[in-house]
């Protein structure tokens, strides 16, 4: 046996030792999967019973692997202040955007198919939170999404800069999506606001789906 064949043996071994190693590494990350999971989901479910709780809402305990129902909801809303021109602007941090606001059902279409659950309860100031509740308080869906009344507008100082700063839209018109169950009879927005160590939920309105 010359050289070239002791070395080509070699490489086999070392290769074969490798792709014994890398699957017994993924067969370990797959058993540890499932206990990863749950205790993401207690996580969570203890954070949204937190949350919530400053709310007046209950979060019961609910397994992650439940079925959804295979339609959901879309509504579309109007959302604002019907007394002010829909390109009116108020600073994002003035008092008036903590004001609750009426919204308003335009069209409200069923639709095949599940949607996503979130994964983390990761808030921010500039995304408003959506709670599902029943009519007893019980929490059966929520979600996260951008502020829709939010605006950038840079505006120049006295002394000639240019200063970016967040601005809310008086009146807006968003869609909004969430399962088509029977027991959800009102969606109730809002807005997270940092307590400077958590965020608070401050209401914003409430829409009756039912």
């Amino acid at each position: 046996m010359n050289f070239s064949s002791v070395a080509t043996i070699a490489n086999l071994k070392w290769l074969l030792l490798a792709a014994s190693i890398l699957c017994s590494f993924t067969l370990v990350q797959g058993q540890r999967t499932p206990v990863q999971k749950n205790k993401s989901e207690t996580l969570l479910q203890e954070q949204l019973q937190k949350l919530m709780s400053r709310v007046g809402v209950d979060v019961p305990q609910v397994d992650g692997r439940t079925d959804q129902p295979q339609t959901y909801r879309e509504l579309k809303l109007r959302w604002g202040d019907s007394t002010k021109s829909s390109t009116e602007l108020r600073r994002a941090n003035s008092e008036e955007q903590a004001q609750p606001q009426s919204a308003s059902i335009v069209e409200d279409k069923k639709r095949s198919g599940t949607l996503p659950r979130h994964r983390s309860l990761e808030l921010s100031s500039t995304d408003i939170f959506i709670a599902a509740v029943d009519a007893t308080n019980q929490l059966r869906w929520w979600s996260i999404m951008p502020d829709p009344r939010l605006v950038r507008a840079e505006t120049q100082t006295p002394t000639g800069e240019l200063r970016g700063e967040n601005y809310y839209v008086s009146n807006v018109t968003l869609v909004v999506a969430f399962p088509d169950d029977p027991e959800i009879a009102n969606l109730r927005f809002y807005h997270p606001v940092w307590n400077g160590t958590a965020f608070d939920l401050k209401p914003l309105t409430l829409v009756p789906t039912r």
